[in-house]
């Protein structure tokens, strides 16, 4: 079994980079979740956090997916494909 937090959709991808943005589904002020089994899990994603102009001190590699309402998909980073190749 896996813990699986649920992000927003994909929209349209952002003009100025083509990345698209997530954030957290929320339902009744709490974060979306659910118990899934793993073999329902297809692949994982990179996320980016959305920084904004300046990063904030206090994200650190630790913390920043506490910390970080919305995050970018990184469409680049494919690491199923990359451990398929190595």
């Amino acid at each position: 079994l896996a813990y699986v937090e649920w992000f927003t959709p994909f929209q349209q991808p952002e003009s100025h980079h083509g990345l698209y943005k997530v954030g957290r589904l929320i339902r009744h002020g709490e974060r979306l979740a659910s118990i899934i089994d793993i073999s329902d899990i297809r692949r994982s994603i990179h996320l980016i956090p959305n920084f904004g102009a300046v990063a904030p001190r206090e994200w650190m590699s630790s913390t920043v997916l506490e910390c970080c309402s919305t995050f970018f998909v990184n469409p680049f980073s494919d690491r199923h494909a990359y451990l398929t190749l190595v």
